[in-house]
């Protein structure tokens, strides 16, 4: 993967949370984990974000500004959730239904990447 890019992750789950942010920096990406919308929306003031990896269920509400405001700043956002149906209503966009396998998070996250920078 692209050294040096920076991943804004949303989950409010702290176990999985730290696996991926493991998985993301073992593939020299720069991570910064927020466990809610408003957090994420403050870290996206502090700095570009390359690609967001977000919970469609967060304790502070449907991440719904949040994703609008991804959009507008055209960062791509790979969905993830447990619930099938938030997943559904997230497409057409890359999603993942939680459990899911770190590789295939890393395989999304490798794509999302390459078709930013293309």
């Amino acid at each position: 993967m692209t050294s040096g890019r920076h991943i804004l992750l949303v989950e409010d789950e702290s176990a999985i949370a730290d696996l991926i942010r493991t998985a993301l920096e073992a593939s020299d990406l720069r991570v910064t984990a927020c466990a809610g919308v408003q957090a994420a929306l403050d870290a996206m003031e502090r700095g570009a974000i390359d690609l967001a990896i977000l919970d469609l269920s967060l304790p502070d509400g449907p991440p719904d500004r949040l994703v609008a405001r991804l959009k507008t700043a055209s960062i791509p956002v790979i969905a993830i959730s447990g619930d099938p149906a938030r997943l559904a209503a997230f497409a057409p966009g890359p999603t993942l239904e939680k459990p899911f396998r770190v590789r295939a998070l890393l395989d999304l996250v490798r794509s999302a990447l390459a078709g930013a920078a293309g």
